[in-house]
């Protein structure tokens, strides 16, 4: 078993670096790393239905797609990362036992009175403190989880209040709970700390641990991976199941529904509809919607060369 610590805190980056060790490798991997504050959105999921778009923007947060299933989550510099990548051998079941038991091992050894949910989340005082992902590759699995040690809370709830009212969908959803960091538990445990602590709990329970640091390549496809994959609009929101989105305009001269047909991220169709006169100015402008990406990056462009509005934040809750 290889131990690799990321010295890198992209999230894009390390996700890359999950899928290049799963797909392109038969060895063994614990790979830890911690990200900069992002949200990061399963496999399958709608990113903009996950997020709050407008306060992640203010608030520099980035948004990323992971190679696995499961819910949206919050990452930062208080939130480790840990992923098994392994190989299963003819004849094994693949579970999330890869990942729970070493770590509610090493969490009870520590003096964390902890237990596993239903769901396979860590659960601290009846709040959770870990949730986990997985995803299959031939005969290769990728497990893995986060553990919330010192996070930002305040970030990681806002972060993820979007609005799924507004969509219809066949998307996976997210499992809202209520979480906790393991410093409220212990204050002097530190990210840094419970490495640490980890890596010497491993060195325990494997003889064969190695700590190892990442390949070096002439044409490193990790970055090929992170420059044309996990960085790319079409991964990150284009990858997302089609969907309508649907939310009202309350104007002075009446309401205006309106309804977005997104397909692979971007805005196929709008229509608008209105009990009451219309206000043209208005139609024009959420016209020329059509062909854009459903993201914020994309919709403050266009809000900043097509609408030329002084209530461009208005626009945008509008539109997420």
């Amino acid at each position: 078993m290889k131990l690799i610590i990321s010295s890198d805190k992209s999230p894009y980056r390390n996700l890359a670096t999950e899928e290049f060790l799963l797909k392109n490798s038969m060895e063994d991997y614990i790979f830890i790393y911690i990200n900069q504050p992002c949200v990061v959105v399963g496999k399958h999921q709608i990113a903009v239905k996950e997020i709050n778009s407008v306060y992640n923007f203010n608030n520099k947060i980035l948004i990323a797609r992971r190679l696995s299933g499961g819910g949206a989550v919050y990452h930062d510099e208080g939130n480790l990362n840990l992923s098994f990548i392994q190989t299963v051998k003819s004849g094994e079941s693949i579970s999330y036992q890869l990942i729970t038991q070493s770590i509610y091992n090493f969490l009870k050894i520590t003096g964390i009175d902890v237990s596993i949910s239903d769901r396979n989340d860590f659960i601290v005082s009846e709040r959770k403190i870990s949730g986990s992902a997985m995803h299959v590759y031939k005969n290769r699995v990728m497990a893995h989880c986060t553990l919330l040690i010192d996070s930002n809370l305040e970030n990681l709830s806002n972060s993820l209040k979007g609005h799924p009212e507004r969509y219809t969908d066949k998307s996976i959803n997210s499992h809202r709970s209520k979480v906790l960091n393991l410093a409220e538990v212990d204050r002097k445990l530190t990210t840094r700390l419970i490495i640490k602590k980890f890596t010497e709990f491993l060195g325990t329970q494997m003889a064969d641990l190695e700590i190892n640091t990442l390949p070096e390549y002439t044409d490193d496809p990790i970055n090929q991976l992170y420059i044309n994959k996990y960085t790319t609009t079409d991964w990150i929101y284009g990858y997302s199941p089609k969907y309508l989105y649907s939310h009202r305009i309350y104007d002075h001269q009446g309401n205006i529904d309106f309804v977005l047909d997104v397909e692979k991220g971007k805005i196929k169709k709008i229509s608008i509809e209105s009990k009451d006169e219309i206000n043209t100015d208005i139609t024009l402008l959420f016209n020329t919607l059509t062909n854009q990406g459903h993201n914020i990056e994309s919709i403050i462009r266009w809000l900043e060369t097509g609408a030329k509005k002084e209530n461009n934040h208005e626009y945008l809750d509008l539109l997420f």
